[in-house]
């Protein structure tokens, strides 16, 4: 195999990931939930409307059901004064982390694994997860991306330090310590508890337990946080006690909003992952060659311990999510990934000349193709994978029929669509004359200072409504002309009220 080769396979497996990664990235429209919120408190800071910097926002005021510090709302706010309001600047936030994560480990591979190609098939495996591709991972508006970039770079940063005894790796992991807990509190400390415990089993790191240094950067990157946390205190009194029922206990002790599973639910996600679990099997054989390797034990270790303890913390909460698992997938994926290099390039040096190389490449082809062709199928089907497909209607899609579709216009939700707001948010940001109402008082997950009324319409508003319960509401209330139907979606237009049936 030519020695141009390598470089070759890293330029190829690159353009993959920037294609999996940014290929239709702003279709299809924000999730109903937790995108779509980050997105409208990212809009509101954007547009000056937040109390505070340290407090997200929404509806103005302090956003009590998403407690987390504000690192990726801020994020997203920046890129919307660079890109403007839209999907894209939700998203690129967690775009542009896993892109970050795929060089990192690509380095790590280099540094520590033999080859950067091994780092890069560790990033292939990441990204072959298909639960990752979706909501709550790579590239969609939420936490779950830059936290995983953070906390895989607290381990590597941290075994650098052991390994070279340059204080700049040390410095390098506390940054990644504070940036993970600005990220998602608590959860930016989670694979720190593994660490620890393979500080304390290797004998090299065990030495760097009495140097100083580690307890106060890495201490300090903590106690930064925490600042944060009662700094924020002072401007949004009842912030920590909200904290201490989010964080802290609520959902690690109780089952939260139904979510729950066995013990096992993370290891069954790993296995059960529509392409992900193509790879999964070759994690043990991985892990072998790799602990029997004097050269790779030592990160091999590491990536085993971290990612058992990490598993063994997040399955023993009460409330459990798949997203939750998401730290673990660069330590597993970097495990196959360099273990199947490895004995890859040990089967080539067995065959020998290039006939051995190109027997290697084959093989770790046919290894990654299945995950790698379901994955990009998804990416270039995006609308097909939604998953509150069933739940949410085509609000953007809808206000975007600009030829027919013309405002004024308001668009009844029930209760609480923070999707359908932040369309609304952005239009009117533009210039048109389109308003938002419910047809409901308002319940959690929103709070607010004072509650509006129940929608109410006059004679020749005109009504967008995207929901069976939107148009029942209607319907039971108004006699309406339809003028356009697009999907689920109807644009109506209010005649009268419907008299009561005690008055027929």
């Amino acid at each position: 195999m030519p020695n141009r080769l390598p470089n070759i396979l890293l330029g190829l497996l690159f353009a993959y990931f920037g294609f999996v990664i940014f290929t239709l990235l702003d279709d299809p429209q924000l999730e109903i939930y937790d995108e779509a919120r980050r997105a409208v408190s990212a809009l509101e800071l954007a547009r000056g409307d937040a109390p505070s910097l340290l407090t997200p926002p929404y509806y103005g005021e302090p956003d009590h059901w998403g407690t987390k510090p504000p690192l990726l709302v801020w994020s997203q706010a920046a890129w919307m004064k660079i890109v403007g309001v839209g999907e894209l600047a939700v998203r690129l936030p967690s775009a542009l982390a896993t892109l970050a994560l795929c060089f990192l480990l690509t380095w790590w591979g280099k540094k520590d694994w033999g080859s950067p190609l091994a780092g890069a098939l560790g990033a292939l495996a990441v990204l072959s997860n298909w639960e990752y591709m979706g909501n709550h991972g790579a590239r969609t508006g939420d936490f779950d991306a830059l936290l995983v970039l953070f906390l895989t770079a607290q381990l590597i940063f941290l075994f650098r330090w052991v390994k070279t005894d340059q204080i700049k790796w040390l410095w390098l992991a506390g940054l990644a310590v504070f940036m993970g807990g600005m990220t998602k509190g608590v959860a930016g400390g989670f694979l720190l508890p593994g660490i620890g415990l393979w500080f304390l089993v290797d004998g090299a790191a065990r030495r760097k337990l009495l140097h100083p240094g580690l307890y106060g950067i890495v201490g300090g990157a903590i106690a930064l946080v925490v600042g944060y946390y009662f700094l924020r205190e002072t401007v949004d009194p009842g912030y920590l006690d909200l904290v201490k029922d989010n964080e802290l206990g609520g959902r690690f002790n109780d089952v939260n909003e139904s979510h729950q599973g066995p013990f096992y639910f993370y290891l069954q996600t790993l296995f059960a992952d529509r392409a992900f679990g193509y790879l999964i099997p070759l994690l043990l054989p991985a892990l072998v060659y790799l602990l029997t390797n004097k050269e790779l034990r030592r990160p091999a270790a590491l990536l085993a311990i971290a990612a058992a303890v990490f598993l063994v913390i997040i399955s023993s909460a009460a409330t459990k999510l798949y997203w939750y698992k998401n730290p673990v997938l660069p330590l597993v994926g970097m495990l196959v990934g360099a273990g199947m290099f490895h004995l890859a390039d040990l089967l080539a040096q067995k065959i020998g000349s290039t006939r051995g190389k190109l027997v290697a490449v084959t093989l770790l082809a046919g290894l990654f193709i299945a995950p790698m062709v379901l994955i990009s199928h998804r990416i270039m089907n995006p609308r097909d994978y939604q998953e509150t497909s069933l739940r949410k209607a085509g609000f953007r899609t809808f206000m975007r029929r600009g030829d027919l579709v013309k405002a004024p216009y308001t668009v009844l939700i029930d209760d609480y669509h923070p999707n359908a707001r932040f369309y609304v948010e952005r239009e009117k940001g533009r210039g048109k004359d389109i308003s938002l109402k419910r047809m409901r008082r308002l319940r959690p997950p929103l709070v607010v200072t004072e509650q509006p009324a129940d929608a109410a319409f006059s004679v020749g508003e005109r009504v967008v409504v995207c929901h069976t319960k939107t148009w029942e509401y209607m319907f039971d209330r108004y006699t309406m002309d339809q003028e356009f139907t697009d999907g689920r979606c109807k644009l109506l237009t209010v005649r009268g009220e419907r008299l009561p049936i005690e008055d027929l």
